[in-house]
């Protein structure tokens, strides 16, 4: 069956024949149309225009911090969930791993690898949407881009899985060539290697293809998937088998829940997400037009949820071309909600929504289109309707992304305006650098007397040990393991973690067995904060866990000074260096 022909800029031929024709993504770079060349590159240019913007933004977030600490660890012969703790599949660390092997560990390492899953992703968005048409994709990918871009250039395995995915299920759509098959469905394994809650979305993919298929392609989509998945069995070899099961899904689904969820549906008078909360505080009183913040997260939830809803429904009753692509494309987005359910948190929504976006700009598009280009008066439209059919790509991304902003003007409209505004990584960025690893703290006077204290604690740690000894780096009330700094783990390279719990998630780190008090029985050196003390979710999070590592501190550690910020401990009785006094 063919997949039609993308012909020019929002014009799309009806299906034809594949014999004589140069398939889709094997024409060669000399010969490929200025349409398809320009819906590419215009996504593409928006996802590199503010890079150098984002690699100035400050690294101080405990997932971007556990991502360098944890992929610097495996360099070092520590792994994700035998070693230390993690909550994702191992994909991400290993790939930040791998670039750090052959470039260096740095922080801009770990960006650039955010910024190849963006790319991945943006081109992944392009390619399944071009179907309709050339600018119809290139808007579609732009919706996706919009949405993520506050989010900066993180490593985050929620994006590296989700372009996996858009990726992957583009190539299997239009895979009537046999590699292009077998490596749209690695792609689908991959996605889950990186972000296991995609299992269902890429299962879904391959499946539904798999069923239509003939023997021969069977067999390729099957070789595809083993192929994408079989990182999981050389992981599964260097852990072990109740390690990674444990880290993946024990730890995430069963204990950290509770400690995590927010309430269903979300509250529009009680941003209940901390982050949201705080920011709201810091900002003060809401200046734009429109919702209050608390109620913008809400009407953000009910609108993805009736917007997939909508999705579903109009993908059932489309009538132009092309509909098992689409619905295939609003059932992903359909396995892509219980994310939402799990902690419907601004970020969540935005996760989320970046595949409804793209969806939903498509369904808009194609038309609109066919509206603005019909005949007028019982006459073709002619030049002047094809005209008004080209418009109508634009009109819907304005559309979606308008209604988004006026929805959400804070969560959305200011944010990702930010993620486009913000200055440049230049010398006017505060950074803390110790051992050859340089952090980006932010810009402005907050975040230079925030790199002033950082590295007073960094300086202060590099004396009061030695390479090898055991650093410890958490919150100052240890019954309440709600957030780390785990950055600091990344900028002491010399010292190794003396627990296996970086990242501090309720539930986890400070629960009854799970071995904190006995890590910390054997640190060099603790630094600890009361940042997150105040930590005041609508969950468990606000309930003390387990007393035994705050009592063993309180019982062996003293004060060996710090700043107002964080506090620097050793073990009672020991000198500077690291060697026990007498």
């Amino acid at each position: 069956m063919g997949i039609g022909r993308p012909a020019a800029w929002g014009r799309v031929l009806p299906d034809a024949p594949s014999r004589g024709r140069i398939p889709w993504g094997r024409v060669p770079w000399g010969r490929v149309p200025w349409g398809e060349s320009t819906s590419v590159a215009v996504p593409l240019l928006a996802v590199l225009w503010p890079v150098a913007r984002m690699m100035g933004t400050g690294a101080l977030s405990m997932e971007e911090g556990n991502v360098l600490a944890v992929s610097a660890g495996i360099l070092d012969g520590r792994l994700p969930h035998a070693d230390v703790g993690y909550l994702y599949a191992p994909g991400t660390p290993w790939t930040v791993a791998g670039a750090f092997g052959i470039f260096g560990t740095s922080v801009v390492v770990e960006r650039l690898v955010g910024l190849a899953h963006r790319l991945l992703l943006v081109w992944g968005i392009q390619r399944l949407a071009r179907r309709w048409g050339l600018s119809t994709a290139a808007c579609a990918a732009l919706a996706t881009w919009a949405v993520l871009a506050p989010f900066g250039l993180i490593a985050y395995p929620w994006v590296a899985g989700l372009a996996f995915l858009a990726a992957g299920t583009a190539l299997v759509l239009d895979g009537e060539d046999r590699r292009t098959t077998a490596v749209g469905a690695a792609f689908c394994g991959l996605a889950v290697f990186h972000q296991v809650v995609l299992g269902p979305a890429a299962l879904l993919v391959v499946a539904s293809a798999f069923a239509s298929a003939d023997d021969e392609r069977r067999a390729r989509l099957g070789t595809g998937l083993v192929a994408g998945l079989s990182p999981f069995l050389l992981h599964l070899v260097l852990v072990g088998p109740r390690a990674m099961v444990e880290g993946m899904v024990v730890d995430p689904v069963l204990r950290l829940r509770a400690g995590r969820r927010l309430p269903l549906p979300p509250d529009p008078s009680d941003s209940g997400d901390f982050f949201a909360r705080l920011d709201d505080f810091l900002r003060g009183p809401e200046t734009l037009p429109g919702l209050a913040r608390p109620a913008q997260v809400a009407a953000l939830f009910w609108l993805l949820l009736a917007g997939t809803a909508v999705l579903v429904v109009v993908a059932w009753r489309w009538r132009g071309s092309a509909r098992s692509r689409l619905a295939t494309l609003a059932a992903v987005g359909v396995a892509l909600v219980p994310m939402v359910l799990q902690r419907p948190s601004p970020n969540h929504l935005k996760f989320v929504g970046a595949w409804t976006v793209a969806v939903a700009v498509i369904a808009v598009a194609v038309p609109l289109g066919r509206f603005l280009g019909r005949p007028i008066g019982g006459r073709p439209g002619g030049a002047v309707g094809r005209r008004a059919a080209h418009a109508a790509p634009p009109l819907a991304l304005a559309v979606v992304l308008g209604g988004l902003v006026v929805v959400a003007p804070h969560h959305v409209g200011r944010f990702t305006a930010e993620a486009f505004t913000d200055g440049p990584f230049d010398a006017s960025t505060a950074t803390v650098a110790n051992d050859g690893r340089t952090l980006p703290v932010g810009r402005g006077p907050e975040a230079e007397a925030v790199a002033d204290e950082l590295s007073t604690v960094v300086a202060m740690a590099d004396a009061l040990t030695r390479p090898g000894d055991r650093l410890f780096v958490g919150p100052a009330d240890l019954t309440r393991t709600n957030y780390g700094d785990t950055f600091l783990y990344f900028l002491l390279p010399d010292l190794v973690p003396a627990s296996r719990h970086l990242e501090m998630n309720p539930g986890i780190a400070n629960r009854a067995g799970g071995g904190l008090a006995d890590d910390l029985a054997h640190a060099d050196l603790l630094v600890l904060t009361p940042r997150f003390d105040g930590w005041a979710e609508p969950n468990a999070s606000v309930e003390p866990g387990d007393g035994a590592a705050a009592a063993l501190v309180a019982d062996r550690f003293c004060d060996a000074g710090g700043t107002a910020t964080w506090r620097l401990l050793t073990p009672c009785g020991a000198v500077p260096g690291g060697s026990d006094g007498p």
